[in-house]
């Protein structure tokens, strides 16, 4: 019997890496070996070979990269983030102070000098009052909290600029340009690739001709096919026209900010089912024959079982993916961006529009703010309808994260445990407690008892 050998591969490309993995399947050899013999040049044509030439993709998931991404938009970051195999940090909007030098201006509007002095305008107008807005708000929070003893003008001023941020962030237009940080597979990034090449807006495609350029040299053959894709374009542009055609313009009225629009109608029985089938050698059928028979108290004492255990850090075990819900969510775009990261779901979002108004934080109006901060809103509205007319895609930077828009996201209940737990928690921003807090109520109106298992905070 062999010993037990795990190691790091290191100094190595990530194609090299990729080779010697694959390689795995058809060799006897160890690792180290494998990847001793390659060279850039085998590994590039092996991939040619198997990837490009048969379509073996999933090798490419072995070479991963580490993209550092700066100086793009607020909204180019949620078009690079709807991605579920990756991870991404961005430049927090809640801790961070904002450059009003740094916003991103369209291409389509440079040329059309009437559209461009209205946005430039504009976005001068809403970034000084963000400015002015940091400085009242912070010396608001000043006087509410004053600095305590043993807590050090670090740890003071830190929290202070924190929650002012939090407030002032309402202010920043999608066009505010921020950073991130992706690391991504090879494979997953040639889809990343596609899907901004293909996109209506001018950035979106600029971002991903340069993420690819910087890709191909450490991943030369894996992107190298990564191009625009008709099928993506043309599907956009039919299903945009048949909205027009179908739906008219009439105003939306559905103001809700959480509606349960579906979701599984015998969600306890079918969990009931599963949470037996794992211990079982019996079909699911046969099992969910025998528990028809079950009363409510066996049931409940079955998902007791499944659940009790947990720690304060354990996740549900994954029998709880088979349910599912769908939510339409109304959310203002600052807190949109949060719950965007959750990517175990499924995703639909709708443009940014003023059709659906704005929110107003308390802290504003406690200030004394109210009626500046609906002037610079009113503003944006203006702006983003006289820009909309001509490049609805492109009037999308000029509206601040203060605007509501729409997203249909459907989750499973084990990441709904993990989504309402974290996103109801304390700390986290009050649009988006609201949010987690109404899922948590929706699911409990119809599954009581799935419900009172998740960690929800209602404070």
């Amino acid at each position: 019997m062999n010993e037990l050998n795990i190691y790091l591969l290191k100094d190595l490309s990530p194609e090299v890496k990729a080779v010697t993995f694959a390689k795995c399947s058809r060799c006897a050899d160890s690792f180290k070996d494998i990847a001793r013999e390659l060279t850039e040049t085998k590994s590039q044509e092996f991939h040619e070979k198997w990837v490009v030439g048969y379509g073996h993709s999933s090798v490419a998931e072995h070479a991963v990269l580490s993209i550092a991404i700066e100086n793009v938009s607020i909204l180019a970051t949620k078009v690079i983030e709807d991605n579920r195999l990756a991870s991404f940090t961005e430049k927090s909007t809640r801790y961070q102070i904002f450059n009003k030098d740094t916003y991103y201006i369209p291409e389509k509007l440079k040329l059309d000098p009437n559209l461009l002095q209205i946005y430039t305008e504009t976005s001068d107008y809403i970034f000084n009052q963000y400015e002015i807005f940091h400085k009242k708000i912070s010396e608001f929070f000043r006087q509410v909290f004053p600095k305590e003893e043993g807590i050090s003008d670090l740890q003071y001023n830190t929290m202070i600029k924190s929650k002012t941020c939090d407030v002032c962030r309402y202010l920043l237009t999608t066009a505010t340009q921020t950073n991130l940080s992706i690391t991504i597979n090879a494979r997953a990034l040639e889809h990343t690739i596609t899907k901004l090449l293909s996109h209506p807006l001018d950035e979106m495609k600029q971002i991903g001709e340069v993420i690819k350029k910087v890709a191909l040299d450490e991943t030369p053959t894996l992107i190298k096919y990564a191009n625009q894709n008709d099928y993506l374009i043309k599907t956009e542009e039919i299903l945009t026209a048949n909205v027009k055609e179908l739906l008219g313009t009439s105003s939306p009225y559905n103001q809700n900010y959480v509606t349960l629009v579906d979701y599984d109608k015998k969600a306890e029985e079918k969990l009931v089912t599963t949470l037996l089938y794992r211990y079982s050698t019996l079909s699911y059928q046969e099992i969910k024959e025998k528990t028809i028979n079950f009363s409510d108290y066996e049931k409940e004492q079955l998902i007791n079982n499944a659940l009790k255990h947990r720690g304060p850090f354990d996740q549900p075990i994954r029998e709880l993916e088979h349910i599912y819900y769908t939510f339409d969510i109304l959310i203002d775009y600052g807190a949109f961006r949060d719950i965007q990261r959750h990517r175990m779901c499924t995703q639909t979002n709708q443009l940014l529009t003023c059709d659906h108004g704005y929110e107003t934080p308390d802290i504003i109006k406690k200030v004394g703010l109210e009626n500046d901060y609906n002037i610079c809103l009113e503003k944006a509205k203006s702006a983003y309808q006289k820009i909309s007319q001509k490049y609805p895609y492109e009037a999308q930077y000029i509206l601040p994260l203060a605007f509501r828009k729409r997203v249909l996201i459907t989750l499973n209940l084990r990441e709904l445990h993990h989504f309402i737990s974290l996103r109801s928690g304390i700390n986290g921003h009050w649009f988006y407690r609201m949010i987690a807090q109404e899922c948590f109520k929706e699911i409990e109106k119809i599954h009581p008892l799935l419900a009172k298992y998740i960690r929800v905070n209602m404070d």
